[in-house]
């Protein structure tokens, strides 16, 4: 039989070499300090193995679990809830105006306008921001914001900034907005990754604000989109 030490030193997978009354009786005889050295190989096992076979934004919120309050994890442990692939997004009109607020407290959901209420998630709907997006379009003859065909950012957008903030305090200080324009790059159409993701906590207010220096032209939208993980019900 193998001792727990030998299991978590070896070089190769010695789990599967053994039958689980085994492996429960080498960790009942191990020490207290091997069984937290094993335990924290595991974790760390995990935890590479998530970021090799799940989406970065799923790996991120993995490595914060930790960091939701006990219920959530709990909920997360017993599968009563889940953590879903999530994109959040609000469309607004900046025909003639330099600045723009994108989320507000009087926004409400609405098909193609905006997903989120109030500007802000519901409660117990915790969310990972993973990456900001940020799109631009011009509607055409008749047509609405619904109708709008959203592209990589004008170059007078692109030469003004934007801050972020999230859960009373700022997440994105004053930054250019060049970080959205990704016409070349293969990646998703005005994706900004965050190098440090963000938790964003339920029923907290969430502004995404911009400005830049000449008046937007006729019919002229901005589309933001909030990229990430968040917890629902299973």
């Amino acid at each position: 039989m193998f001792t727990l030490g030998e299991i978590e030193q070896s070089e190769h997978n010695l789990l599967g070499a053994i039958n689980e009354d085994d492996f429960l009786e080498a960790l009942d005889a191990a020490p207290v300090p091997a069984k937290k050295k094993f335990f924290r190989k595991m974790q760390m096992q995990s935890r590479i193995q998530a970021s090799s076979t799940g989406s970065r934004s799923r790996a991120e919120f993995e490595k914060r679990i930790h960091m939701l309050p006990a219920e959530i994890q709990r909920g997360l442990a017993n599968h009563s809830l889940q953590a879903v692939d999530t994109a959040l997004y609000v469309v607004k009109s900046i025909t003639g105006s330099k600045v723009i607020k994108m989320f507000k407290d009087d926004d409400n959901k609405v098909v193609g306008i905006s997903n989120i209420s109030s500007g802000k998630l519901e409660k117990g709907n915790f969310f990972l921001l993973y990456g900001m997006q940020l799109l631009a379009g011009v509607a055409e003859g008749t047509e609405t914001a619904p109708d709008v065909a959203f592209n990589v950012i004008p170059d007078y957008v692109r030469n003004g900034e934007f801050e972020f903030k999230a859960n009373g305090t700022v997440l994105v200080p004053n930054t250019s907005n060049e970080v959205f324009f990704t016409e070349g790059k293969d990646i998703f159409k005005g994706l900004y990754i965050l190098d440090n993701p963000k938790v964003i906590k339920d029923q907290q207010s969430i502004e995404f604000n911009l400005e830049w220096g000449s008046n937007a032209p006729e019919k002229s939208y901005l589309k933001a989109i909030l990229r990430g993980t968040s917890v629902i019900k299973a």
